[in-house]
């Protein structure tokens, strides 16, 4: 079966043919919207004058106000007149044309800018260099009122804006040491900095800004001076340093300071004086000047002016006038020392000077070259002009006195002369006596010290080092710097009230004799000990008397009749009353040591003794005879050398005991009686048989009734144990006898007749339980 197709038809709106044809006219309408709204807002065109147009790009270089884009580049010229200018046009926006287009606006180009105090313009790294444009005024209706202008020349730098909030203060200085953008400290406080500098009749001035919130603290009376980032002073007592702030450390900077009760600044167009440094604040306006015909050596800056050690000035300047052939020097002196002008002044021009003869003050090779002062009068007198710098000391008033002499001498003319470190005088002369090969020194004392010397001085030879070191103490005494190469005389003067009838002296060859001497002269005795060999007693060992100094050893030499050394000794005289005929004296080594299980005691007779020992005395009877100076002394290792000879007198009782070995067993090994010490082992040796050790024992003469001839001595060292199920029992006489040795002694309950001197008998090694138990009563007879 057929099927009937049917064809409908579809008929086009005429509606859409019509929003096609629309679509033209609607952009077209946009477009001519937008083109009036930019020329609308572009507003007019100005002219810029650029010494640099390095970087600029027509329709993409914008000008900018305080960071907002009022215009755009759009054109870039050379202009006609000057090859080595570019004419920028700027098409500047409508609404800021009336703002920037005015008389005194200033335009600048903005791009990266690194210098000492400052890094600037890092933006544009990445947006791009832009021109910059600061009106004359910042008041809107100050602006409108101004004189409309369209050509303008730029400026090479930012432009200062004098219309901020603070204060704008001009300094002038002599030197252009400091750059724009470095700081202003107040007590070490940031508080502005620099924002220009200009050189204007040989004078340098700086622009400093003072932030709004500091400008009070500037005072009609300020001072200003140019900073260090790093202030160093070095000399010999010391080094300072002190550290600014890391702007300072790259451009310097200048610091301030006010009296704070006075009134803030009024008038703004006050010129201030910068000075070089604070110092300089402190220094008279004026210079001395002073005039030589030597060669000074003198520096400026550096060379100092100085008055009793004191630095009072500096050289400021010198000069060389070539047909007086003399020097002329500038110094300038510290405010508070300005009466020592009015003082007839001496100038004096004072040089290191080091040779291996001669050292004239070494301490000044540190300070160099420098000028000292010195007032001549009391009273004042008017100030000169100029004033001569002289190249000699002044003349001063002297006592003249002769030191004698046996020994060499290392001093020269002009060495110096101290009393207690202070320099009082000088050599004057040396020579050898006419008639004899002693040496005579002529001294100058100055007059004002001529009070220190009398009879009762004692001069020395002054070496560059003296120590005297103890573990009691130390005592480090150097000379001044001067006596390092030559030699200096010093003297000490006992009693400053005595009279003065004598103007000659001994001069002792150092400060050891010297003390030596002064170490006699005191009231004792002296007496000689009696030694086997001279390294028993050392020079400098003390005498001491129950731990307290009381003499020295004075000098050792040998006996050749008793083929011995006499060692010969002072002690003062309130301790050598207690030295007689029973006098022991004996060698002390700083400590002994009494070591046991149950105790550890250790006695010491001083830490000084502990190193180079010491010589000390005990009397053993008080009754005992006196004896006479020089009298002869035994002298004994230790005391307890003294006590053992004491001890081990004739009315104890010695026996012999032998013993298989020797054991633990020694020299004063103790000797027990129910472990209480009745005496030791005095001796021993191998018997003539060789079958045993023969050891001689002393029992003091208070216990020696113990000892019967059926007595048992058994070695206290041997110990024994038992084991059983119950545990170990382990038995010996005393902890301390097992490791130290010892031996004891047990008497039967039966006991026979008292033991005779040197009656032998056998020691067990082991101790049986029935000796134990045996407790006899004795008489003591």
């Amino acid at each position: 079966m057929d099927e009937k197709i049917e064809h409908v038809s579809v008929k086009k709106s005429k509606k859409i043919v019509f929003l096609i044809w629309l679509l033209p006219f609607i952009a077209l309408l946009i477009s001519t919207s937008m083109l009036y709204k930019h020329f609308e807002k572009q507003g007019e065109e100005i002219e810029i004058y650029f010494d640099n147009a390095e970087g600029f790009v027509v329709d993409k270089t914008p000008l900018k106000y305080k960071g907002i884009k009022i215009g755009i580049v759009s054109s870039i010229e050379v202009d006609e007149k000057n090859i080595n200018r570019f004419l920028v046009r700027i098409a500047v926006d409508k609404k800021a044309l009336n703002l920037v287009a005015k008389k005194g606006t200033k335009f600048w180009k903005v791009e990266p800018k690194a210098t000492l105090t400052e890094i600037s313009g890092l933006n544009t790294i990445f947006s791009g260099i832009y021109i910059e444009a600061m009106p004359s005024a910042q008041n809107i209706e100050q602006i409108k009122d101004l004189e409309e202008q369209h050509t303008f020349n730029a400026v090479s730098e930012k432009p200062i804006n004098y219309l901020q909030d603070g204060l704008f203060l001009d300094l002038k200085s002599s030197n252009g040491t400091l750059e724009v953008g470095a700081p202003i400290l107040y007590k070490s406080f940031l508080v502005g900095k620099i924002v220009k500098k200009n050189l204007k009749d040989n004078n340098i001035f700086y622009t400093i800004f003072i932030e709004e919130e500091y400008k009070d603290l500037v005072k009609e009376d300020s001072s200003f001076w140019n900073i260090s980032a790093i202030d160093l002073k070095a000399s010999l007592s010391g080094i300072k340093f002190k550290v600014n702030t890391l702007a300072s450390l790259i451009a310097g900077g200048i610091a301030f300071d006010s009296n704070s009760l006075k009134e803030p600044l009024k008038d703004t167009n006050k010129i201030f004086n910068l000075y070089s440094s604070k110092e300089d604040i402190d220094y008279l306006a004026d210079y001395i000047v002073l005039k030589t015909n030597v060669e000074h050596g003198l520096e400026k800056e550096f060379s100092k002016v100085l008055y009793n050690g004191i630095e009072i000035g500096y050289v400021h300047d010198l000069s060389f006038v070539i047909e007086d052939k003399q020097s002329f020097i500038f110094i300038k002196i510290k405010k508070e020392f300005a009466s020592l002008l009015e003082q007839n002044p001496y100038f004096e021009l004072k040089k290191p000077t080091i040779s291996l003869e001669k050292l004239d003050e070494l301490s000044n090779v540190t300070k160099g070259t420098y000028i000292k002062l010195t007032k001549r009068s009391t009273k004042k007198s008017q100030i000169k002009d100029i004033y001569t710098l002289h190249n000699e000391p002044i003349k001063r008033k002297t006592l003249e006195i002769v030191l004698k002499s046996d020994d060499t001498l290392k001093v020269s003319n002009g060495s110096a002369v101290f009393f207690k470190d202070i320099k009082v005088g000088q050599v004057k002369n040396k020579k050898l006596h006419s008639k004899s090969d002693e040496l005579r020194v002529e001294v100058e004392i100055f007059k004002e010290y001529s009070y220190l010397v009398n009879d009762s001085s004692i001069f020395y030879i002054q070496s560059p080092v003296e120590i005297n070191a103890s573990l009691e103490n130390i005592s480090f005494k150097t000379a001044p710097l001067s006596g390092f190469i030559n030699s200096s005389i010093a003297f000490e003067t006992k009693n400053l009230k005595a009279k003065r009838t004598v103007n000659r002296f001994y001069l002792f060859p150092s400060y050891e004799k010297m003390l030596e001497q002064k170490y006699f002269l005191q009231k004792g005795k002296r007496y000689t000990l009696s030694l086997d060999n001279a390294n028993s007693v050392l020079k400098s060992n003390s005498i001491y008397y129950k731990g307290i100094e009381a003499g020295k050893v004075v000098s050792k030499k040998y006996n050749e009749e008793t083929k011995k050394v006499d060692a010969q000794i002072f002690v003062f005289e309130k301790y050598a009353k207690y030295i007689n005929e029973s006098t022991k004296f004996y060698s002390i080594s700083g400590f002994d040591v009494d070591f046991s299980l149950e105790k550890v005691n250790i006695k010491t007779q001083s830490l000084n003794t502990l190193v180079k020992g010491g010589i000390s005395f005990i009397s053993l009877d008080e009754k005992a005879k006196e004896v006479k100076s020089f009298h002869t002394f035994e002298f004994y290792k230790s005391l307890d050398e003294i006590l053992k000879e004491e001890r081990f007198n004739e009315n104890g009782l010695r026996v012999v005991v032998l013993a298989k070995s020797k054991s633990s067993l020694k020299e004063n090994s103790p000797i027990f009686y129910r472990q209480l010490q009745i005496g030791v082992v005095e001796k021993y040796n191998l018997a003539k048989d060789g079958t045993s050790v023969e050891l001689q024992l002393y029992i003091d003469e208070k216990f020696k009734h113990l000892v019967r001839e059926n007595s048992i001595f058994y070695n206290a060292t041997a110990f024994g144990m038992e084991i059983s199920l119950l545990g170990v029992k382990v038995t010996t006489e005393t902890l301390e006898t097992l490791l130290a040795g010892g031996i004891s002694l047990v008497t039967p309950t039966e006991y026979k007749e008292k033991a005779k001197p040197m009656m032998r008998f056998p020691l067990y090694d082991d101790v049986e339980e029935e000796w134990l138990q045996w407790n006899p009563k004795f008489k003591k007879l």
